[in-house]
């Protein structure tokens, strides 16, 4: 009888045995494919094979319907084959969080992304690649500086420990790391709604992107 436990980073099929995966990562990953079009199976494996994730078709089958029994996704059957569209009660991941806030501040895309690359930039020290801005909701080029491929080396290897496989002429950005309230702001805002705080901070003022990133 297949297993499957959304919330582990391993997974076991019939004759497949077990075998590591990054959960959190593929989760977002997966619902970010969906939230932009519905897809079936085959369309998601070929799209996640694209993106550097070789999964076999069987795996991809049982994690989608445990994605869709957790209500995070829905699953209708259009014959011959299964169709998997976005849940409207899914929680937002870190990414589209971030970049919800960025358009909240400024109507200019470009200044939204560059804004984006400081938050991860900050968060995560390293270079943001460009696939964690397209799930942040942008898909242009930003406003920022372009990392060399020995900046990208030690992020790459980091990613390929938890099973993620990025090309390495894929381009990661970043925000030189000055004083920024703004940045700083998302950051602090992303963390008390999270945890239900905001009551317990005083002084609270309005986040303007006017203010230089650095």
């Amino acid at each position: 009888m297949e297993t499957f436990k959304c919330y582990q980073l391993c997974y076991q099929l019939p004759g497949v045995g077990r075998a590591f995966v990054p959960e959190r990562n593929l989760k977002d990953l997966v619902v970010s494919y969906i939230k932009k079009e519905e897809r079936s199976i085959s369309a998601l494996t070929t799209q996640l094979k694209k993106d550097g994730y070789k999964f076999h078709r069987l795996f991809v089958t049982g994690y989608l319907k445990a994605l869709a029994d957790s209500g995070l996704l829905k699953e209708k059957q259009i014959p011959p084959a299964k169709v998997y569209t976005s849940s409207v009660h899914r929680e937002r991941n870190l990414y589209e969080a971030v970049g919800e806030k960025c358009r909240q501040l400024d109507t200019d895309e470009r200044a939204q992304a560059r804004l984006a690359v400081a938050v991860f930039h900050k968060l995560f020290r390293r270079p943001v690649f460009f696939r964690e801005l397209r799930e942040a909701g942008y898909e242009i080029t930003p406003e920022a500086v372009l990392a060399t491929k020995e900046e990208k080396e030690e992020a790459l290897r980091a990613f390929r420990k938890m099973g993620i496989q990025i090309p390495t002429n894929e381009p990661a950005y970043y925000v030189e790391d000055r004083k920024s309230e703004v940045r700083d702001a998302i950051i602090a805002e992303l963390l008390t709604e999270k945890y239900a705080l905001r009551d317990l901070v005083l002084g609270a003022k309005q986040t303007q992107l006017s203010v230089p990133l650095g």
